[in-house]
């Protein structure tokens, strides 16, 4: 899926930036080296890597 049409990011961008420590869209657009135009992605991204986190605690508390 395409996040962000402007710079053409998408969920495998949105999930090698999370990997990388990414938690918010701008740090999703620091990390692919890009920046905000219409800035209308920010909502998706958000919603993508909040998905992700929520992940990564079942993970966690599963191996607990």
């Amino acid at each position: 899926m395409i996040h962000c049409v402007c710079n053409n990011i998408n969920t495998q961008a949105v999930d090698k930036a999370h990997r990388a420590g990414a938690r918010t869209p701008m740090q999703v657009q620091s990390i692919c080296g890009k920046a905000f135009n219409c800035g209308a992605c920010k909502d998706s991204i958000q919603a993508r890597l909040d998905k992700l986190q929520v992940q990564e605690r079942i993970a966690y508390e599963a191996a607990e």
